[in-house]
């Protein structure tokens, strides 16, 4: 029988061996040119952003507008979408996500978008593997500073900070 101690080191190692392999597969896929994949990744991270903000505003609609699944589509299709195109959707999801999260994160998340630029001066395959790590990355840190702000929704500096956020609305 396995001791307890063990289990999160197995756990460990099974998340890394699953995130190694999900990773490969985005790398083959660009290689591939495998479209129905990549447009499911980008939409996947368009609707994991849409989760965070009211569904019915202003600022989820915009974010529909800016993360055009069909227009992507198109850009592949047609062997539209270059590097130059890359660089302008990191910039717009990492923008999105400065947006979106706490400022205590901005730091982070700036050196996040510049290893995924530091990716693009290798392949494309590299370049998009990067950015869908790096951006699954900050969303999930996002989600689990929400999780903790609703958690302690009582604690004074919690109070204060919806205080402020009440009075700038």
């Amino acid at each position: 029988m396995e001791k307890k101690s063990d289990c999160p080191k197995m756990e460990q190692q099974i998340d890394e061996q699953f995130r190694k392999a999900f990773y490969d597969n985005i790398h083959q896929a660009v290689a591939a040119d495998d479209h129905v994949y990549i447009v499911r990744l980008y939409t996947e991270i368009r609707d994991r952003l849409a989760t965070l903000v009211k569904k019915d505003g202003k600022t989820h609609a915009k974010l529909y507008e800016e993360f055009d699944v069909p227009f992507f589509e198109q850009l592949l299709t047609h062997k539209q979408f270059d590097g130059n195109s890359m660089t302008g959707l990191v910039n717009t999801t990492f923008k999105w996500i400065h947006d979106l999260q706490m400022p205590l994160r901005d730091t982070s998340t700036e050196e996040a978008r510049q290893r995924v630029l530091d990716a693009g001066r290798t392949t494309m395959a590299d370049f998009v593997t990067m950015y869908v790590k790096e951006v699954h990355m900050a969303i999930d840190l996002m989600v689990k500073d929400m999780k903790e702000f609703v958690e302690n929704a009582d604690h004074p500096v919690v109070q204060e900070m919806l205080k402020q956020a009440v009075k700038y609305q």
